[in-house]
């Protein structure tokens, strides 16, 4: 009896219980992709913005330094007096190498100013004549002698020389400056591999372009997790399909992230890379967590050299309903504690005058016709009762008035 009280009511309990579960999961598990989704799109927008807005910061730095004195004073005249017995060439080395040190010290200074202000010292600054030609850079400056020319890689250096400051990221992989043109002695080598947010600007001497002014900051892991801050969001930086820096802490996530992108949403990163134009939001799977993903090609770039961004937002983070989800499961668990608790209460409430009468009727069997029966119970009270004046009709006793019918 007790199981038929239980299990009923405890079946009920669980389908009801569960299909709520699975319904309000399913529910906010979708109100969160569809938050995480609309959160990619207004943030792209806004991510390209401040891309640009970082573009004319930097471009604005520099060429207010590409104006100072500092800077200039690597093309001002100097004059030299001829000392007896020096040549004309031997003065005009010396000027030369007067402008190198000037020109040396403005980079290094520039360099430096950076990291006193408290912020990301670049990787890259470096000062070129009117034609191109490297004649000063910060760190490793015979790394670039006179005479290389890079304003044919460069597409900044080219256009601050013909008088515009310009901000863009810039492949060295993807250049003539890369590894493959390391013997190249048309060129300067100013970097192994890498991609920098290169911003140049002309360096004026009265009304005509003496040079330009170049710094260039890494695009490293570290600016990377820098955007993540800000933006709330993940990010990976593409070069030619491949990750080149990306937010996460560990390298196993990257190579989950590197996989994902070329096994699953290869179509929609080369399609992004080829028009130009955002992807649609697509699903990653990295190590086991679920994100929603969108492809930006930079606007800071040639379309050639495959640039772009990868903005993700995790779905896992930002499921904020588990809590609730787990208070249903525990309200479950009460619920069916409850069900059976008061099963057991039930069942014993219900058996215990039933075991009573079916006691008293196995002694009347066996001959205690004198017994009666005395069951204090709402529910089958006035069934003793009734037992008690059958026993009397078929022993041929008078009835007796009691209490038990008062139970009835």
């Amino acid at each position: 009896m007790r199981a038929k009280i239980i299990l009923p009511n405890l079946v009920v309990v669980l389908v009801l219980g569960l299909a709520s579960y699975f319904v309000m999961s399913s529910t906010m598990e979708g109100n969160t992709k569809t938050r995480i989704e609309s959160q990619l799109r207004t943030t792209g927008s806004l991510f390209a913005r401040s891309e640009a807005l970082r573009g004319y910061e930097l471009l604005f730095d520099v060429r207010k330094q590409a104006m100072t004195k500092d800077v200039t004073q690597a093309f001002a005249p100097v004059e030299i007096a001829p000392v007896e017995g020096q040549t004309e060439a031997q003065v005009e080395t010396k000027i030369r190498q007067e402008w190198y040190r000037a020109g040396v010290q403005a980079v290094e200074m520039y360099s430096e100013l950076w990291a006193a202000r408290g912020d990301k010292k670049p990787e890259l600054v470096f000062i070129t004549d009117r034609n191109g030609v490297v004649i000063a850079r910060n760190t490793t400056p015979n790394a670039c002698p006179a005479g290389r020319n890079v304003s044919g890689a460069i597409k900044v250096v080219k256009r601050a020389l013909d008088g515009e400051a310009t901000y863009s990221l810039w492949s060295v992989d993807n250049s003539p400056l890369g590894k493959s043109a390391e013997k190249d002695d048309k060129y300067c080598t100013l970097m192994n591999s890498g991609l920098l947010e290169l911003a140049a600007a002309p360096i004026w001497m009265g009304d005509d372009v003496a040079g330009a002014l170049v710094i260039g900051f890494e695009v490293s892991n570290g600016v990377a997790k820098i955007k993540k801050e800000k933006l709330g969001l993940d990010v990976a930086v593409l070069v030619a399909d491949n990750i080149y820096s990306s937010s996460f802490e560990t390298d196993t996530a990257r190579q989950s992230l590197a996989q994902q992108l070329k096994n699953v949403a290869s179509d929609k990163v080369s399609g992004a890379l080829d028009s130009g134009h955002p992807s649609g939001v697509f699903a990653l799977d990295i190590e086991g967590a679920s994100y929603l993903a969108v492809v930006l090609p930079s606007m800071n770039s040639d379309k050639k050299d495959r640039i772009a961004n990868v903005i993700m937002g995790s779905v896992d983070a930002a499921s904020d309903h588990r809590s609730c989800l787990i208070m249903v499961l525990v309200f479950l668990v009460v619920a069916a504690l409850v069900v059976i608790v008061a099963g057991m209460l039930l069942g014993k409430h219900f058996l215990k005058p039933v075991v009573q009468i079916e006691e008293g009727l196995l002694k009347v069997i066996n001959g205690e016709f004198e017994y009666r029966f005395d069951v204090k119970s709402a529910e089958v009270g006035g069934l003793g009762y009734r037992i008690n004046q059958l026993i009397s009709v078929l022993t041929g006793e008078d009835e007796e008035e009691e209490n038990g019918s008062e139970n009835g």
